[in-house]
């Protein structure tokens, strides 16, 4: 099966909704739509065909980080570097194992690379919730900044890339 994002909307119902990690399950369901309305956010999710279930979601926003955090090649020479932040990305449980992560890290990029093109934007930035997500993101092409290893980057440029190398 092929998993498509959509624009989270008032229909998709986020209930059964359970990636294993509370915090991320509740963000969905209680914050993801008022941060869209806010206009602070945007989240996409998959939704099992036919339905509005959803299945799996990620969060972008625009963020800064400081040259200092990221080094001198990262930041392409501007003390504050522009980018966007993935600020969530979540699959239900029930999905796991399956390489569908993977799968929906290059969705959420995918986006990401799309709205630089028309705004802007040196890096794509994650924090992870763990040491198991570090990991997991550093498995495919993000680095870890200065003196936190919870905050990873990727270049615009390095998406890119991979992504058409895909």
């Amino acid at each position: 099966m092929t998993w498509r994002s959509q624009p989270l909307h008032e229909e998709h119902d986020p209930s059964a909704f359970d990636c294993s990690v509370p915090v991320m399950n509740e963000w969905l369901a209680r914050m993801a739509l008022r941060a869209q309305r806010s206009d602070t956010a945007r989240t996409y999710v998959w939704s099992v065909p036919g339905s509005h279930h959803v299945v799996g979601y990620f969060s972008v926003t625009p963020t800064e980080v400081r040259r200092a955090e990221v080094g001198g090649s990262l930041s392409g020479g501007v003390s504050i570097v522009p980018g966007y932040l993935l600020a969530r990305l979540a699959l239900d449980r029930h999905l796991h194992g399956q390489g569908l992560g993977a799968e929906l890290l290059v969705n959420a990029v995918s986006k990401i690379v799309s709205a630089s093109e028309t705004a802007g934007g040196r890096v794509i930035v994650v924090d992870a919730i763990d040491g198991r997500a570090a990991d997991f993101y550093a498995s495919h092409g993000f680095t870890p900044v200065k003196n936190d290893p919870h905050r990873l980057v990727m270049k615009m440029a390095t998406a890119r890339a991979s992504l058409a190398a895909s």
